[in-house]
């Protein structure tokens, strides 16, 4: 009984003084494990080529990351109401899709906003909730749905303090958190059919980031209501006038989350354009992979943007620009 106990008050403290890592692994797994999932499948070989330099650049960004993390003490204590606040945004992103069949896009930003109006100080963690919501009826039922839930609060709370500035992060807890319940219960994904143009597709993410950053900095909106609000209208704007062009919505969506970060680690006008640039790819490439999952759109976006912070490490160190 006494081992017991000490087992126990091990792993908690275990995980108490070494949370700020824990999280950063637990993030950087979920980065890596998809973009080398997607790395080694076959694709035309130009693809090929610039998806595995982009891979470089990834892994510097990752590394200024992990110096960032390094010099920063990050300390938080728990907030029980963080750990509810996700639980709500899962169930009730995920209840508005199954019951009302309503668009995942605007489900997720229905929430969002409610969340900004109605709870400002828990904004992040019901967006971060809605995001997990947004995974396939068909795939995940309410018990798995319950799982999900718990996960992705628990990986919440140990993530909190770190990345701070890199938009996309509430989206690859999600998906760290819907994988993680796929594996245990599920064995398939959902097969997707896209006619997205390239071009279009790089047009549409360009677009999503720049009017969501400038929304965040220069009209001083949060960035969880700079996503949410931007992403809505353009939404119901594709849904009910250009339903021919819904695959758009859910693009501009995920470039929405890279609007979402901060100066510091998009730090130039420049870099915000290349950040839509390589989403656009990035999305492009990800099409077939992965789909039913919940944020699954945050994941890439915050793959793009460590790909730009670490192209612009470079390019600032040596005064390029």
């Amino acid at each position: 009984m006494k081992e017991q106990n000490l087992l126990k008050k091990g792993i908690a403290w275990f995980i108490k003084y070494h949370k700020q890592w824990l999280g950063f692994i637990v993030l950087s797994v979920a980065l890596l494990y998809a973009y080398i999932t997607v790395l080694f499948e076959t694709k035309e070989l130009l693809l090929d080529i610039v998806y595995a330099i982009l891979f470089i650049f990834l892994l510097v960004g990752l590394f200024h990351a992990i110096k960032n993390e390094s010099i920063r003490i990050k300390t938080s204590s728990f907030d029980f109401l963080d750990l509810l606040m996700v639980i709500v945004g899962v169930f009730a992103t995920y209840s508005i899709v199954h019951f009302f069949e309503l668009s995942i896009v605007l489900a997720s930003c229905l929430i969002g906003l409610f969340g900004h109006f109605l709870a400002r100080k828990y904004e992040a963690a019901i967006y971060c909730g809605s995001f997990a919501g947004m995974v396939s009826v068909i795939l995940f039922g309410f018990f798995e749905v319950l799982v999900l839930a718990l996960i992705c609060a628990f990986i919440y709370i140990l993530t909190k303090p770190l990345l701070s500035g890199y938009g996309g992060k509430l989206g690859a807890i999600a998906f760290m958190s819907s994988l993680i319940v796929h594996s245990l219960f599920s064995d398939g994904f959902l097969v997707v059919e896209s006619n997205l143009h390239l071009g279009l597709l790089l047009v549409t993410t360009t677009i999503g980031v720049v009017f969501t950053f400038y929304l965040q900095h220069y009209f001083k909106f949060t960035p969880v209501f700079a996503s949410a609000i931007l992403s809505f209208f353009f939404a119901l704007i594709f849904i009910y006038l250009i339903p021919s062009h819904l695959d758009y919505v859910i693009v501009f969506f995920s470039a929405s989350f890279i609007g979402m970060s901060s100066k510091e680690r998009i730090p130039h006008f420049i870099f915000v354009i290349l950040s839509g640039l390589i989403l656009g790819f990035i999305y492009y490439i990800f099409i077939r992979y992965f789909n039913g999952l919940g944020g699954k759109l945050g994941l890439i976006a915050l793959i793009s943007v460590i790909i730009t912070s670490g192209i612009s490490k470079l390019f600032v160190k040596n005064r390029l620009i």
